[in-house]
């Protein structure tokens, strides 16, 4: 009766302990299972690519209108609408002048007007009577009544009377040319922006008094950017207007600028030619880290130094680098078969292929940094993680190519020029 106790301990210790035996052996066929699966890859293919090779030569935004605004007419300012940084669109009011001896002054001329007008009926109608008395004396010529002497005087009356006709006129007209006047400064009392762009400066302030031509703001305008450098005169020849232009922001972005013009101007100490291409985008549009471009701002044109040409090409992720140099992993029947490879010249994300490859070959672009000559492998999408089971050893000293870097045995080749690139349809 009292062993009862000991007895029912010893047997729950076995239990347990068979229970976690059995848990191990259980879980021993998975992870042999797991370690002995086809490795997951991606592979991407072989293929010919079109590209020109470049230099790149650094130029800088430039905007080819902006202008000092200034005002037509003189007065004293009473508003100024704008700060410096404001947006403005073509006809936005800048600047508000005082239009009170304006407005008295368009009064007087009009008023001189309308006293031209009025001597203008004066002398009319004195014309007429003149007319009139001139033709009936002279219908007396042959009458015992006739006087010479009155016919002369009356002559004369005519002809001032015609005169007062012709000043009469030039009177309207100079009123004319007044109340014009007075209206074009009306008009130019409020000074409006010539064209949409940025306020870079205000020089204006309220209260100034300002003469014709003073300057009352800078305006830049930023909707239409171009792009100047000054080209090597040997590279000049491929830069025909029209040609699209690969162009690199300092962030690594790259965009396509039409050549618009090359100045035929040359600097004897650089033996360089100024280049315009006009930029994709506009200032208020975003560049790398979101600030708005701005006239300065550097940018790297890539200046084709060659023709085109079409060349076979390797993913720079396909890459690894061994104790012989790069080769890299063909996927042939569900197996990675490595093969040495040398590569030329960079081509955009790929490399140029000198030889060990040929179009249309698949090779691992994913996953390829531990695989072993002949392991099994199960491809994916480009794009796609690897997936399936780890890899069991790794091939010794191997080194995927670095993003963003080409392999050093590629950098020989290129020297100091890049590339751009198309696919080869």
């Amino acid at each position: 009766m009292h062993l009862l106790p000991g007895l029912n301990d010893r047997l729950s210790l076995r239990a347990a302990g068979g229970i976690l035996i059995a848990c191990l052996i259980t879980s021993l066929p998975m992870s042999a299972s797991a370690q002995g699966g086809p490795a997951g890859v991606v592979v991407e293919t072989i293929e010919t690519r079109s590209f020109t090779e470049t230099a790149p030569v650094l130029g800088e935004f430039v905007a080819p209108t902006s202008s000092v605004v200034a005002s037509r007419i003189p007065g004293l300012i009473v508003e100024v609408s704008v700060q410096v940084g404001d947006r403005v669109n073509e006809g936005d009011p800048l600047v508000r002048l005082d239009t009170e001896l304006l407005g008295i002054e368009l009064g007087a001329a009009e008023a001189a007007r309308n006293e031209a007008s009025a001597g203008l009926t004066v002398a009319e109608a004195d014309l007429a009577l003149a007319q009139q008395a001139f033709e009936r004396i002279e219908r007396l010529k042959t009458s015992p009544a006739f006087s010479q002497g009155q016919f002369n005087d009356l002559g004369q009356q005519l002809q001032r009377a015609q005169g007062q006709i012709a000043q009469a006129q030039a009177r309207i007209k100079s009123a004319d040319v007044s109340i014009a006047r007075s209206r074009y400064n009306l008009a130019n009392a409020e000074i409006t922006a010539p064209f949409s762009g940025t306020i870079l400066e205000r020089q204006a302030q309220p209260g100034e008094y300002i003469t014709t031509g003073s300057a009352v703001a800078t305006l830049l305008d930023g909707a239409h950017l171009e792009i100047v450098a000054d080209v090597p005169a040997a590279y000049v020849a491929g830069l025909a207007q029209g040609r699209q232009v690969n162009v690199r922001l300092a962030g690594g972005s790259e965009y396509q600028a039409q050549v618009r013009a090359v100045l035929p101007r040359e600097t004897v100490s650089t033996r360089t030619r100024p280049v315009r291409l006009i930029a994709p985008f506009a200032a208020t549009d975003a560049a790398d880290g979101g600030a708005p471009f701005a006239e300065g701002q550097s940018v790297t044109v890539l200046v084709p130094v060659s023709e085109e040409k079409s060349v076979l090409t390797v993913p720079k992720d396909a890459l690894v680098q061994a104790r012989g140099g790069w080769i890299v992993y063909i996927a042939e029947e569900g197996k990675a078969q490595p093969r040495p490879v040398q590569i030329g010249a960079a081509v955009a994300d790929r490399f140029e292929v000198l030889s060990g490859l040929q179009e249309g070959q698949q090779v691992v672009v994913r996953g390829n940094e531990r695989l072993r000559p002949g392991q099994d492998i199960m491809t994916g999408p480009p794009g796609g993680a690897p997936g399936g089971g780890a890899p069991g050893g790794a091939a010794p000293d191997a080194t995927k190519a670095p993003d963003g870097a080409a392999p050093k045995a590629a950098q020989s080749e290129a020297g100091d020029t890049s590339s751009n690139e198309k696919s080869g349809g």
